[in-house]
């Protein structure tokens, strides 16, 4: 079912409703449909080329959705710049950006400045466009940018039928949430994209956060149910109530998805936020894959969840053999709506993609029971002088220390000597090295970092995965 025919029919058989909140204000279903419609017009108007997507960089998220919605309506592909405004990855020309802030980037393209008056909605009784369809099935509908652990994202690409099922499966097992919902993981990522999408097809009402609008406003002031954030806006989230002592009785169910939370989030999540908190675990490329309740989270460091019966995930050697259950080594995943490759063909298709196969780049085990467990990235795991361990290990106990708001650890390279392993901590407290370092020596042993460095934050991309490479040269200035 395509998303705006949903729309439609909520705008029909529920006019009334609301279906999102925002800075601005609230847009019914039917106010929702109207504003599509009258930007739509304006799109048209724009003579837009359709077979050259349409960059959007807007701030506004209601404004920016509905200009989403609206290029989809002319059958025009779209993609979603991230809120700092960062480049699209590479691998794709731009026909035109609609934006609310020129930047370099955007030349030799079309730039189109737009405001809040592009989703004006049509005055009652007006006639609005006549939707136009992509040329078929398999046209280009969306561009997502990868989370870009590398430091440098790829451009995934996806026709109607991939997005429809990635909302499908989801959905059936009721993966989505309560309402009122806020997805915090905004539309430049695949799950963000996802969810909103999601969320307008069954007709729930969201919630749109923004620097005017922020999340603990937002659920106080409209008793939202459920949250989905990375850990990241989680651990901020929680540093925001704790330090004023807030109760949010209205949230039931928070899901933590990006990147795999640490025991210790997880239990201040349940005291502070609610006791049903769940993991999400998934990617670009493949969409949701696993999750996992928070029993789990809390007693399995790395814990990714149940598969979810319409993926396939398996572990493999570096040959591409299936391990036994219990065995470590390379996650693989394929799912019903896997991208087949990165658009321009980049060096990593060779590499992420094999025999239907998606390579997240992630070492795991997997249990009888179908329960995925991330030990790391496999570009990651630092060897020190011969001792492997996971940079996710060593954060995890350090996240557990007090006064410890966030911590990355990564090795560092010697000509005349053997890795060592550091880590950044972000701490409001003056730092205790001696101290920290040994009390990882007793959790971690030969594993424990050799140095620990305060930094005023750890770089993190929009999912938040830890830009190691970046941190590594934010620290020791060197790559």
């Amino acid at each position: 079912m395509h998303i705006l025919e949903a729309l439609d029919f909520h705008a029909r058989f529920r006019p009334n409703d609301l279906a999102i909140i925002h800075e601005g204000g609230a847009a019914t279903f039917l106010h929702l449909r109207h504003a599509v419609l009258g930007t739509a017009m304006r799109v048209r108007a724009a003579g837009l080329n359709p077979d050259r997507p349409v960059g959007v960089y807007v701030t506004d998220p209601f404004l920016h959705f509905v200009l989403v919605l609206a290029l989809m309506h002319e059958a025009i592909p779209s993609f979603s710049g991230h809120p700092n405004y960062d480049p699209p990855p590479a691998g794709v020309e731009f026909g035109a950006y609609l934006c609310d802030r020129q930047m370099p980037f955007m030349q030799p393209a079309a730039i189109i400045a737009v405001d809040a008056s592009w989703a004006t909605p049509l005055a009652p009784g007006a006639a609005g466009p006549d939707r136009r369809l992509f040329k078929g099935p398999h046209s280009l509908v969306r561009i997502i940018a990868s989370s870009g652990t590398t430091g440098v994202p790829k451009a995934a690409g996806f026709d109607s039928e991939m997005i429809d099922r990635g909302i499908e499966f989801p959905a059936k097992i009721g993966s989505l949430g309560e309402q009122p919902n806020i997805t915090a993981i905004g539309l430049a990522s695949g799950l963000g994209f996802r969810h909103c999408l999601g969320h307008l097809q069954l007709g729930n009402a969201q919630v749109f956060t923004s620097a005017r609008l922020d999340m603990i406003g937002a659920i106080m002031r409209f008793n939202v149910k459920f949250v989905t954030a990375s850990p990241v806006q989680i651990q901020a989230l929680l540093e925001f109530v704790e330090r004023g002592m807030l109760r949010l009785p209205s949230l039931k169910h928070v899901r933590v998805a990006g990147s795999v939370i640490s025991p210790v989030t997880v239990l201040r999540a349940r005291a502070r936020l609610c006791p049903n908190v769940t993991g999400d675990y998934g990617a670009t490329e493949v969409g949701m894959v696993a999750e996992a309740p928070a029993e789990l989270l809390e007693r399995i460091p790395g814990c990714a969840g149940y598969v979810h019966p319409w993926n396939k995930v398996e572990i493999v050697d570096d040959a591409d053999r299936p391990l036994p259950f219990g065995a470590e080594g390379i996650v693989r995943i394929w799912s019903r709506s896997i991208v087949s490759g990165y658009l321009g063909d980049p060096p990593e298709n060779r590499t992420a993609f094999k025999d239907g196969w998606f390579y997240p780049g992630d070492l795991g085990t997997m249990t009888k029971e179908g329960l995925l467990i991330i030990a790391g990235r496999v570009s990651e795991v630092i060897n020190a002088g011969g001792v492997k361990v996971s940079p996710d290990l060593i954060n995890s106990v350090l996240l557990g220390m007090q006064g410890v708001v966030d911590a990355a650890a990564f090795g560092v390279q010697y000509p005349d000597r053997p890795t060592e392993i550091w880590t950044a901590v972000v701490t409001p407290q003056p730092l205790d090295e001696g101290a920290l370092i040994e009390s990882c020596r007793k959790t971690l042993g030969g594993r424990a970092p050799q140095r620990i460095v305060r930094v005023e934050h750890i770089p993190r991309n929009s999912m938040g995965k830890i830009l190691t490479a970046e941190l590594r040269r934010q620290v020791t200035g060197r790559p």
